[in-house]
């Protein structure tokens, strides 16, 4: 019997572009390289990679992305800006709200997501469909992320519940695979309708057969 849904936030409750960073952080910038908002995406896939994810698993702090970002790219903005253009990328995928609504009926329900702290504290500040979960389990908090089998293991000790108990959804393949890995039944999400479609046959339609 499923006793826990766990959704992924990014292009599932909320949709984003990291491409609004590179345009916010490229209108500042003194370097003409920078300037190019897809320069700004490119050094930050290669060679700041480690940077976001040491964010992301809480190892830095966001004084210290706000620094290394402020230097890299020759910026002129304050903190306070820097903030609003890191943060500011967010939109509420149309139907999921009603979707948790439902689902919280029957369902313990999990927000499981790599991110980090100024993206969260944004996000929960602007976002009320967040507050319907009962518990976040933010990388940056717990120290690991997606699909490192333990930030799933951390989830199902926390509901006390088993893998196969709960639902994980999530947009990247990889991480529907790494939950599985674990046993948990995984689905990749591509949109509300599909999903809702797959736990009323996974879950609602099986229990009355």
């Amino acid at each position: 019997m499923i006793k826990l849904i766990i959704f992924d936030l990014g292009k599932v409750i909320l949709d984003f572009s990291l491409s609004m960073i590179a345009e916010g952080l490229a209108r500042h910038s003194n370097n003409y390289l920078y300037t190019n908002p897809q320069n700004i995406v490119d050094y930050m896939l290669g060679q700041g990679n480690d940077i976001t994810v040491s964010y992301e698993t809480g190892r830095i702090k966001s004084d210290d992305v706000y620094n290394y970002i402020k230097k890299t790219f020759s910026l002129d903005l304050t903190f306070h800006q820097f903030k609003q253009v890191w943060s500011d990328i967010f939109a509420e995928n149309e139907g999921v709200a009603d979707l948790i609504d439902k689902l919280k009926k029957d369902f313990k329900l999990y927000l499981l997501s790599n991110t980090n702290e100024l993206h969260f504290e944004f996000i929960r500040q602007k976002f009320p469909v967040v507050h319907k979960f009962d518990t976040w389990i933010l990388s940056y908090e717990v120290g690991v992320m997606k699909p490192d089998p333990e930030i799933f293991r951390i989830a199902l000790l926390k509901a006390g519940v088993g893998a196969d108990e709960a639902i994980f959804i999530d947009d990247i393949r990889g991480h529907v695979l790494g939950a599985q890995g674990i046993g948990i039944n995984a689905v990749e999400f591509k949109s509300v309708e599909q999903i809702t479609s797959y736990i009323e046959e996974k879950v609602y339609e099986q229990s009355t057969k």
